[in-house]
């Protein structure tokens, strides 16, 4: 499973935001054993079920499952901004606030009535570490390395998101996201938590917009859905949609119920 803030790949084949033409030599990346292993010298693992609120007091780094970043507002409604996958370090802003102090006007366009968490979106395991222990190994490695990259993923997921809101229609947004998350393999499922409900907050639209679109995708034969599992039937052509190489219209699309 992919972050849903994927950039497709620009006519040119090279991302503006991506390598440098004269790279040099990448540090590679630690395996999740290496680091699980390291982090537990310091930390605990512990398992939560879906739904579960992870607590601020503490930076995790994923194992198994995905969580968001979730966005609730004063009515309580949710909105997931970023999602991890395992490998991921979440929830370590507050460690670098604290050791290189974030300019306060990064945080002005958070108002006092809402509130980011981060939400376990299935079953999850983690390796969880007190934030005074982490300030005390970040300059070591593997953390170093974690921590830069993660700082890196998440600002690139967050301006990708951002683009593809406020420039792209909804039949584009809503077939990257669904590109992204399936399964590479055969029978390419999505995850089940990716209801129409998460996917019109994670992407700005009305969960009837995103309804529509389903109905066309499986209308055209690019969706199907078996045993309450949707399934992408046509990898091509929903990446020609993502692309924007074809179009796809969900006006006419008949109204259902919104899978929440």
């Amino acid at each position: 499973m992919k972050s849903a803030s994927m950039p497709i790949p620009s006519p040119t084949g090279r991302s503006p935001l991506g390598t440098l033409q004269d790279g040099g030599t990448r540090v590679p990346l630690p395996d999740m054993e290496t680091c699980r292993k390291f982090l537990l010298g310091f930390s605990r693992e512990i398992s939560v079920p879906r739904g579960t609120k992870l607590m601020i007091g503490n930076v995790f780094y994923l194992l198994e499952g995905a969580v968001s970043l979730t966005a609730v507002s004063a009515t309580g409604e949710r909105h997931s901004l970023v999602y991890f996958e395992p490998g991921d370090l979440l929830s370590f802003i507050p460690s670098v606030n604290h050791v290189y102090s974030i300019p306060h006007e990064a945080f002005d366009f958070l108002l006092y009535n809402e509130s980011l968490a981060m939400f376990a979106q299935t079953p999850c395991r983690l390796v969880c570490t007190d934030h005074r222990q982490f300030m005390r190994h970040m300059d070591e490695e593997p953390i170093k390395t974690l921590l830069i990259r993660g700082l890196a993923s998440n600002l690139l997921k967050v301006i990708v998101q951002s683009v593809n809101n406020c420039t792209l229609s909804a039949t584009v947004r809503v077939c990257r996201m669904l590109s992204v998350f399936m399964q590479k393999e055969e029978p390419h499922a999505i995850p089940r938590y990716l209801t129409h409900t998460e996917i019109a907050g994670h992407l700005s639209l009305h969960v009837m917009t995103v309804t529509k679109i389903f109905h066309s995708l499986r209308r055209e034969g690019i969706l199907g859905r078996i045993h309450g599992v949707t399934l992408v039937k046509d990898p091509a052509r929903l990446m020609s949609l993502a692309s924007q190489k074809s179009l796809l219209s969900y006006k006419n699309a008949g109204a259902e119920s919104p899978r929440t």
